[in-house]
């Protein structure tokens, strides 16, 4: 029975990987090569993504306008999540939709400064949210 026990917690340990390469504590530079990196503060708390996943924007196309939704899990079970309605390079816009940890936070504004060639790179702020950056691959 021991060693079934023991079995599934190897099992287990292994199954939740993560890259501990990426410091949970620096934020990651500010870039626009496709970098898939995400991080902002939030409360004065640094939170990136990378260690438990890479950060993702997803494109949509409706019948009258487009939009991109940015998602990064920043932490174990942690997520930051926000949609910008018809995004375009070197614009500022209202981000909307934001969670952060399943609790509604604030809307802010986002510069976009690449959305070309499957790029999706910018700087975002809002109410809780300070020194936000992303750069992230996306598919159109």
């Amino acid at each position: 029975m021991r060693h079934i026990l023991f079995l599934c917690l190897m099992f287990f340990c292994i199954a939740c990987e993560e890259n501990e390469s990426v410091d949970p504590t620096i934020m990651p530079e500010a870039t626009t090569v496709g970098a898939n990196t995400f991080g902002c503060l939030v409360d004065g708390w640094v939170y990136v993504s990378g260690r438990w996943g890479l950060p993702a924007a997803e494109y949509t196309q409706l019948e009258d306008s487009t939009g991109m939704t940015v998602s990064a899990q920043v932490g174990f079970g942690s997520y930051l999540r926000f949609t910008i309605a018809n995004p375009k390079q070197g614009e500022t816009l209202p981000y909307t939709d934001v969670s952060f940890d399943n609790q509604n936070m604030g809307d802010g504004k986002v510069h976009i400064t690449r959305m070309s060639d499957g790029i999706f790179s910018g700087t975002f702020e809002g109410d809780r949210i300070t020194k936000g950056r992303f750069d992230l691959k996306y598919k159109e």
